[in-house]
């Protein structure tokens, strides 16, 4: 009897920096010139699951850009533990807030989360070259606003009386980001692609697995939310 011999896949071949600058929104709607000088200026990085990226206390001033994978930002601390202060995904930039303090050290620390890969700017290249460009540099300083504001949010929410509510408000954050409105059934709704772990909702949250994990079953028991393999559908706003 004869059998047939697997065909070996071949590897999926490299992104060059052009690609993958392009998988970045900040990014995407650059001619090809003035994407040539940010390809000049740009380091590609790839980093396993659990490894740092930035360490609290980095001098280096660099902005780092994700264009694979998710890593997670959280405040370093050797006598507290440290929560999740942020998922980030392809498109998202953390750095920043280095190129413009004195002291220039970062005051978070950066993890892969799975695999990633990043693109890194030198601080100084790349505040020169937005300078140049009004428009990128109007992105710019709505996407810093808008992460700022997130911030904000975020402290609003570990303010909270109760640990229910700092999930509800986790969750929204990540709605409010990333959920698309969808027809569903006979209604719509909105869908949240690739939501967040029990396990980072808890970390983000300032609680355990355990109580994220009750209080999800609870709102799919309320007929608030549904949740897919990896995705949530919101099917009605929260309860405050």
């Amino acid at each position: 009897m004869h059998t047939k011999k697997q065909e070996k896949k071949e590897p999926d071949a490299p992104l060059s920096t052009a690609e993958l600058l392009h998988r970045v929104e900040f990014f995407s709607n650059l001619d090809s010139a003035v994407l040539s000088r940010f390809e000049q200026i740009a380091t590609v990085q790839s980093f396993q699951d659990g490894e740092t990226i930035m360490l609290a206390g980095d001098a280096r001033r660099a902005i780092f850009f994700i264009t694979k994978g998710q890593a997670k930002g959280f405040h370093d601390s050797k006598n507290a533990r440290s929560n999740i202060l942020s998922l980030l995904d392809v498109g998202d930039f953390f750095g920043e807030i280095q190129l413009f303090n004195e002291n220039g050290k970062s005051t978070i620390s950066v993890k892969a989360d799975g695999e990633c890969t990043v693109i890194i700017f030198r601080g100084k290249d790349f505040v020169n070259e937005i300078r140049n460009i009004p428009e990128l540099l109007l992105v710019f300083l709505k996407q810093t606003t808008q992460k700022l504001n997130k911030s904000y949010m975020q402290i609003a929410s570990l303010s909270m009386n109760t640990i229910n509510r700092r999930i509800k408000a986790c969750l929204m954050q990540f709605i409010d980001e990333r959920g698309v409105r969808i027809q569903y059934r006979n209604d719509t709704a909105i869908k949240l692609k690739n939501r967040p772990t029990q396990q980072q909702i808890a970390e983000m949250s300032g609680t355990t697995r355990e109580t994220v994990n009750r209080e999800l079953a609870a709102l799919i028991k309320d007929g608030y939310i549904e949740l897919g393999n990896k995705d949530l559908i919101l099917l009605k706003e929260l309860p405050k």
